[in-house]
């Protein structure tokens, strides 16, 4: 195996648009093989010559690029015993995920060049997928941005607290950190909840009735909290110059604040996640706290409309922001029990299920998991079966069905939002950079990953 990866030959593939009947399905062969060398793949298409690569027979499983998660926390180093690396990682590619962006939002924060050269060689050692390290935008951070600029995909603001972080409600200080970013050359990835709102909201539901529940979480992070947040962060960010991506959008008035950015021709990307698109805030009496996330699942509508966001391109990845807890932590009561559910295992086949019932066509689907996803980003080589792309594919049967138990899935955490849900097309070999990565229900090496190409810092002038 060479540095950059191994070598194989793919044979006999079904390709995902002849399964899912998307629109350019005419143009696609029912059949395809995939011919990777030293990790990136040289060739796709029917009745390629194989050479004397060694052989992967599809046996006309589906074949799909190996997904993107832009979102997850794996909580380590620091509390490697709530998820870690180890079980993440092998988490990831269940749900045919080989790349992740991963957020550290638990001590230590990564606010110095030397710690996230730290923390990348941590993960390094323990990671089975490829791998992103963001590093914090904070006060702390400012005199080394552009020092971790070339290392990192992104800064990770919050201006909303949540799970480990406190949010920013002082605007000036914000408008510091964005005109910092800018300069670095790293856009933003934003947590948009206004604080202020947040607080108001908190006192007025939470604090006030020690008899509240997760039912009027979607109340107390509202969607007016979301799109006065969204509406800074867009204003900040064209102020300074800064590129944004606005994570896990929850609302359809989130989502259209995006659209308007976009169509004034302002460089912002946003994605969301599958709890906004397939849980409700109808959900809360049976999944209690398991429903407790931050941003809050909203409504019904709210999730048709980011369905729609995802299909006219206003949001453009689905990621998981997994966000493992331990069962016994999120059965305490409303206002003690932590935010944040698991689901990364679960990517492709929750991803699947909105093709399945109708919300999104195929090509989006897939795109919002794969190229769209690292484009979102600016990964590099990353989500198409294309010449020059790394080597990451997920083999699957569309057709093979299994009923999700969080017990059996890798996460730490052994619950699930989506118990006894039965879902189509669970991942049966992923590829990682032409290594066959996971296996018969269980990953093939201890770890492997490396981190994603990234393009080069491109700073902004700031006035």
């Amino acid at each position: 195996m060479s540095a950059r990866g191994a070598s194989l030959f793919v044979r006999g593939a079904r390709s995902f648009a002849s399964v899912a009947g998307a629109a350019h399905e005419r143009s696609t062969p029912a059949f395809l093989d995939v011919r990777i060398v030293d990790g990136r793949i040289e060739a796709v298409g029917p009745n390629l010559e194989r050479g004397e690569l060694e052989l992967l027979d599809a046996d006309g499983l589906c074949v799909i690029p190996g997904l993107v998660d832009v979102h997850v926390h794996f909580r380590d180093p620091g509390l490697e015993h709530v998820e870690g690396w180890d079980h993440g990682s092998a988490g990831a590619l269940h749900g045919g995920v080989t790349s992740v962006v991963e957020v550290q939002n638990n001590a230590p924060l990564t606010t110095t060049r030397a710690l996230l050269e730290e923390r990348i060689e941590h993960v390094r050692r323990r990671s089975r997928v490829d791998f992103g390290c963001l590093a914090n935008l904070v006060e702390a951070s400012l005199p080394e941005l552009a020092a971790m600029a070339p290392l990192t995909p992104a800064f990770k603001c919050f201006l909303g607290g949540s799970t480990g972080v406190g949010g920013q409600a002082d605007e000036g200080k914000l408008r510091e950190l964005f005109q910092a970013a800018a300069r670095a050359g790293r856009m933003i990835v934003a947590h948009c909840e206004d604080e202020t709102t947040l607080q108001r909201d908190k006192a007025r539901l939470v604090d006030s009735d020690p008899h509240a529940t997760v039912a009027v979480h979607h109340l107390a992070r509202s969607s007016e909290a979301e799109l006065r947040s969204i509406e800074t962060a867009i204003e900040l960010a064209r102020e300074s110059g800064a590129l944004l991506h606005v994570f896990h959008v929850s609302s359809q008035v989130g989502a259209d604040a995006v659209a308007r950015a976009r169509r004034s021709g302002q460089w912002v990307r946003a994605s969301t996640a599958p709890h906004f698109l397939l849980l409700s805030n109808e959900d809360a009496p049976r999944l209690g706290n398991l429903l407790k996330v931050n941003p809050s699942v909203k409504t019904p509508g709210d999730a048709l409309g980011l369905c729609a966001a995802l299909s006219d391109g206003a949001v453009d990845a689905i990621g998981t922001d997994h966000a493992p807890h331990p069962l016994e932590f999120k059965q305490r009561a409303y206002a003690k029990a932590p935010s944040g559910m698991p689901s990364v295992d679960l990517l492709w086949p929750l991803t699947f299920e909105l093709v399945r019932r109708g919300w999104l066509d195929a090509e989006c689907a897939l795109a919002s998991v794969t190229w769209r996803a690292a484009e979102s980003v600016r990964l590099l080589r990353k989500g198409r079966l294309a010449r020059g792309f790394d080597g990451d594919l997920v083999l699957f049967d569309p057709d093979e069905r299994r009923t999700v138990r969080g017990a059996a899935l890798p996460s730490r955490s052994k619950w699930s939002a989506y118990e006894g849900l039965e879902l189509h097309g669970w991942p049966r070999l992923v590829v990682r950079r032409g290594e066959i990565a996971w296996r018969n229900g269980a990953p093939t090496s201890l770890a492997g990953g490396r981190p994603l190409e990234l393009e080069p810092p491109q700073p902004a002038r700031v006035g």
